[in-house]
């Protein structure tokens, strides 16, 4: 057997492996692609329809979340200057129009839908369906709800003592895992729960690990950027981290279904 009839051995061995087959479908199923597509959509959907919520609710503006971006990854000097540009405004109240709110809304309604789908090619399952809007509305604002919920464990993961650290990592993890299964069966209500449990678990650790390595990450990128490209390099810093957490929501549910797909199949062959 020659070396290159060896390689192809191992390779083919390899990519029939549990593994193997999770790499081949990430490829098969475009991941990346899709991810930045969900990503990009994200950035204009969710964070516009944060500043609205805060403008409404908060009788504030957009500099609120530029003021948590900084608290968050204590920033300083021109990463500090470039944030504060990036959310500033003229009025302490963001005016918000009902046109804004509705464009928002249906961006976010677009964002939905076009997950459903890339979960629903993920599993083999058909998308939701056009009268069930109303699930896409509910993923919103479970989407709102873990943004929401997460700062404010965030602050308290980063505190001195040991024990509270502890606490707010589990619920963190409880909080993005419970989030992702929740949000998985809203918009694609054919997968069976306990795929949904393995999904929410692999998704919260993945989520809890983001969350440290953005620790680290974050400020150095964000200063990096800053220096560099000013505002627009912040922008780029931020969907860079918005794009690694959709990778992992995609994964997670890939990871399951592939597991869920080799296992009956081993089963029907044998």
């Amino acid at each position: 057997m020659s070396i290159r009839q060896r390689v192809e051995k191992r390779i083919e061995w390899g990519l029939d492996t549990y593994p193997g087959e999770v790499v081949r479908r990430f490829f098969e199923l475009q991941i990346i692609d899709k991810s930045l597509g969900l990503s990009a959509q994200a950035f204009i959907a969710l964070l516009p329809m944060l500043i609205v919520v805060i403008s409404v609710v908060l009788k504030s503006n957009g500099e609120v979340v530029g003021e948590f971006i900084i608290d968050r990854f204590a920033l300083a000097g021109v990463s500090r200057q470039a944030v504060t540009a990036l959310f500033e405004t003229s009025t302490t109240v963001a005016a918000v129009s009902w046109l804004a709110i509705i464009v928002t809304v249906f961006s976010a309604l677009s964002l939905a839908r076009r997950l459903s789908g890339v979960y629903a090619s993920i599993f083999g399952a058909p998308k939701l369906p056009g009268r069930q809007i109303w699930r896409a509305l509910l993923w919103i604002l479970v989407q709102m709800v873990m943004i929401t919920g997460a700062a404010e464990l965030r602050d308290l993961w980063r505190s001195d003592g040991l024990v509270l650290t502890l606490l707010a990592g589990l619920l963190l993890l409880v909080l993005w895992g419970f989030g992702d299964a929740l949000g998985l069966s809203l918009l694609v209500p054919s997968v069976p729960r306990g795929q949904l449990v393995a999904v929410g678990i692999l998704s919260g650790f993945g989520r809890v690990a983001l969350s440290g390595w953005a620790i680290f990450y974050m400020p150095k990128s964000l200063e990096s950027q800053a220096e560099q490209y000013g505002a627009i390099g912040v922008t780029f810093a931020i969907f860079t981290l918005i794009l690694v957490a959709v990778v992992i929501m995609l994964v997670a549910p890939l990871m399951v279904s592939t597991w869920v797909m080799r296992r009956d199949r081993l089963r029907a062959s044998g």
